[in-house]
């Protein structure tokens, strides 16, 4: 990592607060917000969405943690956490992400049966393209910053951002969709290996071609994008 590029913690107030893009032209090139006490929050949301778009367009990496049934084990918390992960990853250059804790507080058998089956779902995505796709934008960020001449990078960017998006929508449609269901009804196969693990094996096919087309010097046209 270059001396010269760092990263830090914030929370969105922070980001409206602070010269940021001051802080950008110092080389800070990522950073890692803070979602504390935000989800189901209308307020808070609006605030995080300003402290995104502001990030955003100082050209400053956005990265988040977050547990997905955290707060209190509701499916409603479901519903809350994937609202605020869209949020911040509408556009496709944020890798949608999350973590899945085991349950440590009382909720019904219901929720527990489903927190264990999506967590194994989603387990292969969360450990590869989620993972492969965060680094990809590190890398690319940091070769800007530096300045780097790299043959077909602005055709990379844009096909990064559209498989990104294509991920982001997928991943988060599944724990979505998989979760009405499961409440409505104690099951769903949505979550069955044999639908989700095509899906992650064609993801990850495409992004390792990307990646290797960009090496070579060779980025994809823009009609091939996505």
């Amino acid at each position: 990592m270059d001396p010269d590029l760092w990263s830090r913690s914030c929370t969105p107030q922070e980001v409206a607060a602070q010269d940021f893009e001051g802080l950008s032209a110092l080389g800070l090139y990522r950073a890692q917000l803070d979602l504390t006490g935000i989800a189901g929050d209308p307020a808070r949301l609006r605030e995080l969405l300003v402290a995104v778009q502001t990030l955003r367009r100082i050209g400053i990496l956005v990265e988040y943690e977050l547990d997905l049934f955290g707060g209190s084990p509701r499916f409603a918390t479901v519903r809350e956490n994937v609202a605020l992960v869209r949020a911040i990853v509408a556009d496709g250059t944020t890798p949608a992400t999350f973590t899945i804790s085991p349950g440590s507080g009382e909720c019904s058998p219901w929720l527990d049966a489903y927190r264990e089956r999506v967590g194994a779902a989603v387990q292969p995505w969360l450990t590869g393209p989620a993972i492969q796709l965060t680094e990809a934008w590190s890398e690319i960020v940091i070769a800007e910053r530096r300045r780097l001449s790299l043959n077909g990078i602005a055709a990379y960017r844009i096909a990064l951002q559209r498989l990104t998006l294509r991920s982001n929508t997928e991943l988060l449609n599944l724990v979505a969709d998989s979760a009405r269901e499961y409440e409505l009804s104690g099951d769903t196969l949505l979550l069955e290996h044999d639908l989700v693990g095509p899906r992650v094996a064609s993801l990850t096919e495409m992004l390792v071609a990307l990646s290797n087309r960009l090496r070579a010097g060779d980025a994809p046209p823009l009609e091939q994008a996505g």
